[in-house]
Order: structure tokens, then C-alpha cells, then sequence
């Protein structure tokens, strides 16, 4: 006997056992984000958080995938306070969806939400509102330039037209520390992409090419139905030996020859959280042993990760952390690496909020905000050298008084064996 799917009456759709359990799960995620909400707004004085977005498949606002867990149609409110309000203004095809998270008071409207915005606003009567804009935290500027100005309009004549600030700080903690859900989640991504790794290697050849390895994980990856942390073309990255071109590139027709290193870079999604190591292959040479020089700067790269390691624990600021690695590694008579040392993972594996990284230009206030408990960073560098390119990349979980691997790291060659 076939099991009879359930009728989603206002999606006009069927939908299976599958799919109500994933909607369970995810609201549980929202509810314990809604929770996490009241806490960093108290701890960071913040009366009102107003999350404000329109149809999410075309114009994201990223804080409804944690907020909300499904695209809307019309134009909505999440309004969240220090006091425990949690309320959604939705419109009434997508109200049945937020009363299934049981974490919202919601309020469905027809032809305009202003009215009861403004009702909301006069009960709960904040001193601050905080909203998603933000000039260096990509996922704290969800809020567009036309809905800023719709917002700044219905507040026009209010008590709470000059109330508005910037969500940034807000937004980065709740969603860089991470929920139960959010961390079993991960951990699953992390097993998933160390699993498809060990295969990959397993299986490899000498005649593989750059692109017979993504191939071979993007074979697995299709059959468990799984996205990338990144552009799938580019994820995983790998590089080939001495002769490969470094950076975000696509794998080419380069093979590995004897006596080099295979640099792989990788990250899997698992029901919407990523993952992003980086681990070395050696395939050795007529002397099985590696080369002295290759096995230092191996050690040097180690050292300036391990460095970082050291450093990071809450309260530190971001270019700290990196302030470590690159002291160390130039120290070791290496060039400064070109790039942040560690970035948030998560919900993507860049996940926008504090950057482990120095003081340029390019990267604005990032490098300057507060690594705190339970956010999930990578420590990533790597030097160039006649072997390859020696890149590593571990993720680490921010503990009360310091960090613990959340992934267990690399620290010597992975050697393959054909």
C-alpha cells in the first residue's frame, strides 16, 4: 500500500512524509533563532529589530532563511524585540506557512501592511529600531534601497522616523552563532565532505586530470543530492602540481606528476549549511620520502595556522587572528598572503559578519568586530612552491575560553597510492 501524500490547500500542491519532516526541522531552526534574537537584542540594546523583504526568489533578504525558512510573495515583516515580541506582518497566501513555525504572532494583511506595522509599533513604542543595512556586512543588507525608502515613508510624521540604526551588529550574532540545529547540520556537511574526499583519493589515478577529480565528487555529490559551498564549477578547486594556475579556477586537463602535491579545495551544503577545508596530496616519487624543503614549508604553513588557533577566543577582534598567521609565516621567510585569514561559515562558506583579516580597504569594518562563542571560522593560508601549492584550510568552533577543531585537521601530507 503506497503512503497517501498530504494536500498542501494553499500552495495547491501535494507533499510527502519528506517534506513535512523537513518543515518540522525547520521550525525548529527558526524557533531557536527567534530565541538567540531575544538574548542579542538585550545584549546589545537594540528595542526593535525589523527584518523587511519582498519576493525572496528574485531580491534575497537573507535573514529570512533563518527568520522564515520559505520564499514570500508579497511584501513582509519579521519584528522581533528585547521585550520577547515576535511578530510576522505577511500577506494572507503566505500567512498558513508562518503559523506552522509556532514561533510568531502573525499578522496577515490583504491590501497593505502599513497600518498594522504602525499598530505594532505604537504597542511595543522602541527608543532604537535596528534594520538590514550595512555598508561592509553583506548579510546585514538585505533591506533594499526602494523598501528603505517604503519604511522611511510609513514612519514620515511618527515618533520613530529618526530611530532607525544599523543592524549589522545584530545580525552578525545571531546568525554566526550557531543553533543546535544549525551545528547538527554542519557537522553532518563537515562528515559528508570528509567522506567524499577520502573516496575521491582512494580512487584516484595517475592518469585523473583536475577535472576527472571534480568529476568523480560532483558524481557523489548528484547522487545524495547535495549542493556546493560555492559555484559548483569551481567547488571542489583543485590544483595539479607546480605548473597550476592558483586562485578560484575551474579544474582543468592538468595531471599530478610524481614526486608533487594535489591541492584540493571543498565544501559540500547540507539542508542549507556549507563546509570549506582545504587538504594536500603527495604522490610520492622514486623516493617514497618527501622532500626536506617540501615537508618545512609544509611545517611553516602549519605553524601560521596554528598561530591563528592560539589567538582566537571571544572578544578578540578579527584582524588579531590574523595578525598571527601573517607575522608567523613572513617570519618563516614567506610573502604575505593576499587575503583574509579566516572567514564565518555557515549558511554559506562565506558567511559575511566578522572577517579573520587585516585592515585593507577592501574590506571595510569587517576585520574589526568581535570573534564570540559558538561561531564556526576557517584558518586558511598557503606559499607557493615548486611541489605545488601548499594551501590548508581548517574550520574551528569558538569555545568559552578559546577554539576546538570542528573539523579534525590536516597536519601532515595525505599520501596517495595508486
Amino acid at each position: 500500500m503506497f503512503p497517501v501524500p498530504a494536500i498542501d490547500y494553499f500552495a495547491g500542491t501535494y507533499f510527502t512524509a519528506e517534506t513535512v519532516q523537513n518543515r518540522m526541522s525547520e521550525a525548529d531552526l527558526v524557533q531557536e533563532k527567534v530565541t538567540q534574537s531575544f538574548e542579542t537584542l538585550a545584549d546589545e540594546n537594540v528595542d526593535l529589530w525589523i527584518t523587511y523583504g519582498r519576493e525572496t526568489t528574485e531580491i534575497d533578504e537573507p535573514c529570512f532563511g533563518f527568520l522564515l525558512g520559505f520564499d514570500v510573495v508579497w511584501p513582509s515583516m519579521v519584528l522581533l524585540s528585547a521585550d520577547g515580541d515576535a511578530i510576522t506582518i505577511i500577506g494572507s497566501h503566505d500567512a498558513p506557512n508562518a503559523e506552522a513555525l509556532d514561533a510568531y504572532d502573525v499578522r496577515p494583511y490583504e491590501e497593505g501592511l502599513e497600518a498594522e506595522f504602525l499598530d505594532v509599533l505604537s504597542d511595543i513604542d522602541p527608543d532604537n529600531i535596528a534594520v538590514n543595512y550595512s555598508r561592509d556586512n553583506n548579510i546585514a543588507d538585505g533591506l533594499t534601497h526602494g523598501l528603505y525608502h517604503r519604511l522611511t515613508d510609513m514612519l514620515e510624521g511618527t515618533e520613530y522616523e529618526n530611530k532607525l540604526q544599523s543592524s549589522s551588529d545584530v545580525v552578525s550574532r545571531i546568525r554566526s552563532q550557531k543553533s543546535p540545529t544549525e551545528r547538527e547540520r554542519m557537522d553532518r556537511a563537515a562528515e559528508i565532505t570528509e567522506k567524499f574526499l577520502s573516496e575521491a583519493a582512494d580512487a584516484w589515478t595517475p592518469e585523473w586530470t583536475e577535472a576527472d577529480f571534480a568529476d568523480y565528487i560532483h558524481e557523489m555529490m548528484r547522487d545524495q543530492g547535495l549542493d556546493s559551498a560555492w559555484s559548483w564549477d569551481y567547488c571542489p578547486t583543485v590544483h595539479a602540481g607546480g605548473e597550476a594556475e592558483l586562485g578560484h579556477t575551474m579544474p582543468g586537463d592538468l595531471t599530478l606528476p610524481r614526486g608533487e602535491v594535489l591541492h584540493v579545495d571543498f565544501g559540500v551544503k547540507y539542508e542549507g549549511y556549507a563546509t570549506d577545508i582545504q587538504r594536500l596530496y603527495y604522490w610520492p616519487g622514486e623516493d617514497s620520502a618527501v622532500p626536506t624543503d617540501l615537508q618545512s614549508a609544509y611545517e611553516d604553513v602549519r605553524a601560521a595556522i596554528d598561530a591563528a588557533f592560539e589567538v582566537i577566543e571571544p572578544g578578540v577582534q578579527g584582524f588579531e587572528v590574523d595578525d598571527a598567521a601573517r607575522e608567523t609565516i613572513t617570519d618563516r621567510g614567506w610573502p604575505e598572503y593576499k587575503h583574509a585569514v579566516g572567514h564565518n561559515v555557515g549558511r554559506n562558506a562565506h558567511d559575511g559578519a566578522t572577517l579573520l583579516g587585516p585592515r585593507w580597504e577592501r574590506y571595510g569594518e569587517s576585520p574589526e568586530g568581535e570573534v564570540h562563542e559558538g561561531e564556526i571560522y576557517t584558518l586558511e593560508l598557503g606559499v607557493e612552491t615548486e611541489w605545488g601549492y601548499l594551501g590548508q584550510e581548517e574550520m574551528v568552533e569558538v569555545t568559552a575560553d578559546g577554539a576546538t577543531y570542528f573539523v579534525k585537521p590536516q597536519t601532515e601530507f595525505r599520501v596517495l597510492e595508486p
